[in-house]
Order: structure tokens, then sequence, then C-alpha cells
């Protein structure tokens, strides 16, 4: 059958509803806001991991420096110490760490050295979590090694 040219076929196009926009844009904010702080929680708690982990690896090389030295554990010992050869200031056996780096936590901060410990003895070695502050909670919280 042919269609005659002159005769327009009307197709109905239909649109949504500023309701319907609205609904949608809302439903999405919503699980963006559920999947954010999701994501928030898991990013933070990896972080913490990695500075407990920065942290004992620190714990270690400090050690091996205060024996190397024949040293006691001082009090805001700095830490960049550690990652100098022993032409640069370091002790006889530095680098004991590769990096210099190492003595940052993951929130940018740098660790610190606590005389006597409050979880260990001799010493801890302490970052101040995402807030660079005592205390926090959850993702900002300190970490003691």
């Amino acid at each position: 059958m042919h269609r005659h040219p002159s005769r327009r076929t009307r197709t109905i196009r239909r649109g949504f509803t500023l309701v319907e926009v609205i609904v949608i844009v809302t439903v999405l904010a919503l699980l963006m806001t559920v999947v954010a702080t999701r994501l928030t929680g898991v990013f933070g708690r990896g972080q913490s991991e990695i500075a407990r982990s920065q942290a004992a690896k620190i714990s270690q090389a400090y050690t091996l420096y205060m024996i190397d030295v024949a040293a006691s554990p001082e009090d805001n010992f700095d830490l960049n110490v550690l990652t100098m050869r022993p032409d640069e200031g370091g002790g006889p056996g530095g680098p004991y760490l590769p990096k210099k780096t190492d003595v940052i936590d993951p929130w940018g901060n740098e660790f610190i050295v606590v005389v006597p410990g409050v979880e260990n003895y001799d010493f801890d070695i302490l970052s101040l979590g995402g807030d660079g502050a005592p205390g926090g909670e959850q993702a900002n919280a300190d970490v003691t090694q």
C-alpha cells in the first residue's frame, strides 16, 4: 500500500514528567549517599591498616638504630634520621628505612615516637590519624604500634 505524500502521520512522543524526573534524581542522590558513606568507611579502614603496617616497619627500624648507636629511646626523636646514610648523619647501619616517605603516614603527617610507650614498654610509634589531632573516631583514629 502506498502512502500519500501530503498526509502526515502524527507520532506521539511521550517525555518524562517533572515529577518523574524529581523522583529519579532523588533516588539517585540517596543511592550515591549510601555508596559514598560505605566507601569512605572502607577507605578509612584501609588507610589505618597501611599506617599500622608502616608503624611496625618504623618500630623495627628504630629498634635497630638504637642497638647500632647503643642508645635508649628518645621522646620526639626525629624519625628522618632512619632514612639517612651514615655519611649524612644517620646511624652506622643506615639507612634503616629505604625512602624518605617511609616516616610519613597515609594522611601526610609524620609519625611520632612516644617514650615511654602506652601500648609497648619502651616506646610507641604513633600516627595521629586523618584529623592530625590526638583521639578521633573510625577513619580519623590514631594508630599506635
